[in-house]
Order: C-alpha cells, then sequence, then structure tokens
C-alpha cells in the first residue's frame, strides 16, 4: 500500500520515547483460555528464591532461559507502554498554559515536554532544557549523566521536577547491555539556576509514569541483571552438553540479589552508594502461569521529595502496558510465550494478564489482583478501570485453522486476588483488528476496528454483566486516536482508505454519538499523503480553546525530484465549534537545507504563544494569528 505510514521520522520518536504510553504487544500465539490468574505471593526472600530456581530449573537450555516462542535468550524480550473521562484539552478552565493529553482526569503522563506556564522543560536532542516563557531563552540544562546516549521524560508539579531518564551501561556478556533508570528531583524554584535535589539509579527499563495529587508512580522492567549464561563454543552436541551444566550451575548458585531488580543512591559528585534491593521479598507476586522471569515494579515516589522510593511492589512477569486512574494502576503483562497443540492441529491463541495495583494510599501500592484474557492489547486506551472493574478491549490472534480475525470487549471485576470476568462481547470486527479505543464514561465505549473499512463500534457497559454492542458506523478509512467532545460528540484522528483499505492520508472526522444505537459521521477533513504523530501517540494531540493542533508531515509521492518528495512538516488546524469542524491555517516549520530539523513532536500553549517542539529547535507562534519560527535550539 501506498503510504501514509508512520516515517523515518516517526520511528525515531518511537525510539527516543520508549514507546512509553502507546506501545503494541505484538507476538506469537499462546495456548491458554481466559480466566481468574491468581498471584502466589511469599513471605521471605528464601521461599520467592526457592520458586525462582525451581521454574528456571525447568526451562534453562544451553543458551540461557528460553525466551519468546522457545527461542533460546539469555532472558525474556522486554515490551513496554495509562478510563474515565479526558481532560487537558486546554483553554475552557482560564488556564493560561496547557497540559499534557492525558488519558484520565487527574492522572498527569510523563512526557517530553512540560511547562507550568513560566517555563518549559524539554528532554529531546540528549538534553533537558529548561526555557523561559516570556524570553524564550534557554536558561539552564539540568546535567543528567548518560542522557545523551538515552532518553528521557518528564514530569512537573509547580517548581518540582522529575526526570526520568533510561540509560545504557557497558555491555555485559553475549553482547547484551544494561539498561539503568535513573530518577533525578529537579527544584526550579530559581529556573536559570536548577538544583538536582536526588538522584536514584535504578535496574531496569523505564516503562511509564504519572503524577497524582504529588505523587509518581513509576513503572519499570528489570531483567535479572546478576545471572550470566554460558553459550556452547561450538556446534558440537557436547559443547551444548558442557553450556547447559553450567548454566543449570548458574541457576542452582543464584543468590535473590542475581534476580531482583536494585536501587542506588546517586551523589551530587556522580558517586553511587550500596545498592539494596527495590522491593521488598513479601511485596512480588507470581502468575499462576510462568509469565517469565523479569520484574514489572511499581514504584511510589513523592514529588517533593529526594528521589528515594517510598515504596514498591511488583510481578514477576514480561514487559507490560500501563494504564492509572486515581485508584488504581493496571499493568497488562506478556505471558512467556509458548506453543501448544490442540487435538493433533498447531492452532493456538495468544493471551495478556492483567495485573491491579491499589494506590489510593500515596505512601503506598499493594498488589490487589490478576486475571487473563484473550488476545493482545493495543494500547494503553484499551484498558479502563473504575470501583474495581476493569474494561479491556483486545484483538484475538487468529488460530492457524483459518478461522477469522475478531476483537472483543472483556468486564472483568476484582474477586480477592482474582480479576474474574463478568461479562463481554465477541465478534468485533471480523477479519479486522482494533485501531483505536475510548471510554466515554463508565455506560460506553468506542472501539474501531480497520482492515478495508472502518467500523465505529458503541458498546453498552452499563451492565458489566451484559455488555452489548449498540451501534455501529462503517466508513473509509479509519481513527487512530478517538478525542471526546462533551457528551455528543466524538473526534477521530486517522487515515482516510480507499474501499480497498489503502491509505491515502491524513484525515479529521467528527462524529454524533448522542444516538447511541446510530452514530453518524457529521465532519470529515483530510490532507492527502500526510501523517500525524497524534495517530499513534496521544500526547501529540493538543485541543486549545475550540482549535485542534496535530503535527503533520506531508509527502509528494508522485515528485519526480526525490528532494521535492518531501516532508513538508509542520503543523495542521482543525476549528471545532457548534458541532462542526472546518480546517484551519497550516503552519509549515520545514527546516532549511535539513526537513527533518523541523519536524514537530509536541504542541503546547504558555503564555499569549503557541509552542512547537521539534527535534532540535524550539518554535513560538503568536495564538492569534500563528506567525513566528524557530526561538531556540534544544
Amino acid at each position: 500500500m501506498r503510504a501514509t505510514r508512520p516515517t523515518l521520522a516517526a520511528a525515531a520518536l518511537g525510539s527516543l520515547l520508549l514507546a512509553t504510553a502507546c506501545t503494541t504487544q505484538f507476538g506469537p500465539p499462546q495456548a491458554a483460555g481466559p480466566g481468574p490468574v491468581g498471584l502466589e505471593t511469599f513471605d521471605s526472600c528464601d521461599d520467592l528464591l526457592a520458586h525462582l530456581k525451581a521454574e528456571a530449573a525447568e526451562r534453562v537450555t544451553a543458551w540461557g532461559l528460553d525466551g519468546w516462542a522457545g527461542w533460546p535468550m539469555p532472558f525474556a524480550v522486554e515490551d513496554s507502554a495509562g478510563g474515565a473521562e479526558t481532560t487537558a484539552a486546554g483553554g475552557a478552565d482560564g488556564s493560561s498554559h496547557s497540559g499534557t493529553n492525558n488519558q484520565v482526569e487527574g492522572v498527569d503522563e510523563a512526557d517530553v515536554v512540560k511547562t507550568n506556564g513560566e517555563v518549559i522543560v524539554t528532554s529531546v536532542s540528549g538534553r533537558v532544557r529548561v526555557v523561559d516563557v516570556a524570553t524564550a531563552e534557554v536558561l539552564a540544562t539540568v546535567d543528567v549523566p548518560g542522557l545523551e546516549e538515552g532518553s528521557a521524560e518528564l514530569l512537573l508539579d509547580g517548581d518540582r521536577l522529575v526526570v526520568l531518564a533510561t540509560q545504557w551501561y557497558g555491555y555485559g556478556p553475549h553482547g547484551t547491555g544494561s539498561e539503568r533508570t535513573s530518577i533525578v528531583r529537579v527544584d526550579l524554584a530559581d529556573p536559570a539556576d536548577p538544583q538536582v535535589v536526588g538522584t536514584t539509579r535504578v535496574e531496569g527499563t523505564y516503562s511509564s509514569a504519572r503524577l497524582i495529587d504529588g505523587t509518581v508512580r513509576l513503572v519499570l522492567t528489570s531483567a535479572p541483571a546478576g545471572l550470566v549464561f554460558s553459550y556452547p563454543e561450538d556446534g558440537s552436541m557436547a559443547a551444548e552438553a558442557d553450556a547447559l551444566e553450567a548454566n543449570r550451575r548458574v541457576v542452582e548458585e543464584s543468590t535473590i540479589d542475581d534476580w531482583l531488580p536494585h536501587r542506588q543512591p546517586v551523589d551530587a559528585a556522580g558517586t553511587g552508594g550500596t545498592p539494596e534491593l527495590l522491593l521488598d521479598c513479601t511485596a512480588i507476586g507470581t502468575p499462576s502461569e510462568v509469565s517469565g522471569f523479569s520484574t514489572v515494579s511499581v514504584v511510589t515516589l513523592p514529588v517533593d521529595g529526594d528521589a528515594t522510593p517510598s515504596s514498591a511492589a511488583g510481578v514477576l512477569a514480561a514487559g507490560g502496558t500501563v494504564y492509572a486512574s486515581t485508584e488504581r494502576v493496571v499493568v497488562a503483562t506478556s505471558p512467556w510465550w509458548s506453543w501448544a497443540s490442540d487435538g493433533g492441529s498447531d492452532a493456538s491463541t495468544s493471551h495478556t494478564d492483567l495485573h491491579t495495583f491499589d494506590i489510593s494510599d500515596p505512601d503506598a501500592t499493594r498488589y490487589v489482583a490478576s486475571g487473563r484474557v484473550d488476545g493482545w492489547l493495543l494500547d494503553q486506551f484499551s484498558i479502563d478501570e473504575a470501583d474495581g472493574v476493569v474494561r479491556v478491549a483486545t484483538t484475538l490472534t487468529p488460530p492457524s485453522s483459518g478461522d477469522p480475525t475478531s476483537s472483543s470487549l472483556v468486564i472483568l471485576r476484582e474477586d480477592g486476588d482474582d480479576l474474574a470476568e463478568v461479562g463481554r462481547v465477541d465478534g468485533l470486527g471480523l477479519t479486522e483488528q482494533i485501531y483505536a479505543v475510548r471510554y466515554l464514561g463508565p455506560d460506553l465505549a468506542a472501539v474501531v476496528t480497520f482492515r478495508q473499512t472502518d467500523p465505529l463500534y458503541l458498546l453498552d457497559t452499563s451492565d458489566p454483566a451484559h455488555p452489548v454492542a449498540v451501534g455501529e458506523l462503517k466508513i473509509p478509512g479509519y481513527s487512530a486516536y478517538l478525542h471526546p467532545l462533551g457528551d455528543d460528540l466524538l473526534l477521530g484522528v486517522g487515515q482516510d482508505a480507499t474501499d480497498d483499505g489503502r491509505t491515502t492520508g491524513l484525515q479529521v472526522s467528527l462524529f454524533d454519538v448522542s444516538d447511541v444505537t446510530a452514530p453518524e459521521r457529521v465532519g470529515q477533513l483530510g490532507w492527502p499523503d500526510t501523517g500525524s504523530a497524534a495517530e499513534w501517540d496521544h500526547r501529540a494531540f493538543l485541543l486549545w480553546d475550540g482549535r485542534v493542533y496535530l503535527p503533520a508531515e506531508t509527502y509528494d509521492w508522485d515528485a519526480e525530484d526525490l528532494d521535492a518528495k518531501g516532508p513538508r512538516v509542520g503543523l495542521v488546524t482543525v476549528d471545532v465549534a457548534d458541532g462542526t469542524i472546518t480546517e484551519g491555517p497550516r503552519v509549515d516549520t520545514t527546516g532549511q537545507g535539513d526537513p527533518w530539523a523541523g519536524g514537530v513532536i509536541r504542541v503546547l500553549v504558555a503564555g499569549e504563544d503557541l509552542w512547537a517542539v521539534g527535534w532540535t529547535d524550539l518554535f513560538r507562534f503568536d495564538l492569534t494569528t500563528l506567525e513566528g519560527g524557530p526561538v531556540a535550539v534544544l
């Protein structure tokens, strides 16, 4: 199919942001059905270690611990990525600056740019910069060691800044790198002279973070850092046997420190203190079916502290997608991949485990329950939680018998330590997969599936035991991001397409959902051969004072001159008023000689101006006329 597909810039952005808020989990099918998972906890580190050794002894090979689909790897590969009603649309509450386009009201999501209206803080180009809103001057650079070779996201509460940076530290056995997450607390009381209040290094990969009423909830995934496995020295069976025996000894002689993540305080000079376990062994659970030997940790951190976690809870699992409400963190984890046969065939089905953590206490994190659903999740918008009820939309991997792909909405309820299924709707989008999900309050969900046309499904979830699809609308193309506009209107950002499913360019659709049994598209705008970062990262979307701002890249695929093909980068705008949408002015930020330098990844409002964050530049535009240009190098 001809583009508009994610460009090289989009791929680089995904790498930069570590796929933090919206990570798709693909993988080989898993032979298991839905149902309660249950999580075993342990009374001591000795009990946990005995469990780890016993499970690993059954799975260790001459190449270490089996990974995806039985392929031997040192450890499982991680894949990382938080309804209620949305906020952060901007402008209506009289605030003078915009915030991150968060999924859930009152739950601020970490991002590469934050503002408090007086300063803008960015974490692009391998640096954390503090920019004065009044003068557009770069006031300071926050020193985060190793950031130039990694990436970071930010949380800002007044003048209290938290930098969450992932870095690579050298290379371990067999050429594998070692990832660390640095938590850096910065005081911006004097933005020209930021003061690092404290730094903590943690073993593991940063997944996502939320800020709720002054408390940070950080989710990260840590592979066992202390296990050094052998590989066969040559292709002989004797070398394979020797390596297997050596790896069995590694497991048998391992200690709890080899398996679990550690944290380490770092002083102002960059010197690390004595490492200690990040989690208490009694705060870690393991699913009834082995889901890997990595640890997914939910860490609690006071935003006004010194970067020292106050508590943590975890689960032994491989990777995860993160959703958070004000009361719960839900982590969806990929189980330990395996293949199984049914009746002699190779038919199999993937599944996803869901783990809920209680975060209602600002000083603690407590594991609550686990459950399982068939299929895989698109991203964090696939999940919603309220009052112990979890709604999740999944796409079922088709078995090899030839049955078509379809999607489901499953409702689960916390019952002790089980997330037990109470209701479901199946058969959504036969032969298609989910492209967008939005929960429009406790009683209504919107699900978009796509292959050739875009069915927008509306599902009534008012009775959790009997959810039902009540409305459906089929149109060409699809929406990849859905944004509620009050009770009756829904904005979709995605791609237009031909009748045979070939995408043709960015489109914005306005849906009237006042009659849930008969949704209508009442407005449509399109930009041929164009894509937007908002299609795969909701934080790139800005709605402010009745106008939508979308980063955009356009290519002239028919141009004969390679340079003329593009990209043309900048912003497209959409005006929303009185139940209609109209195209607003376009802002061009294409760089001279290097068009990629002008690419926009985030848009925000601060003061009287519109600001656009690019790969290397910060742009400022008059909010009324949209006149302006680059003002600072980031």
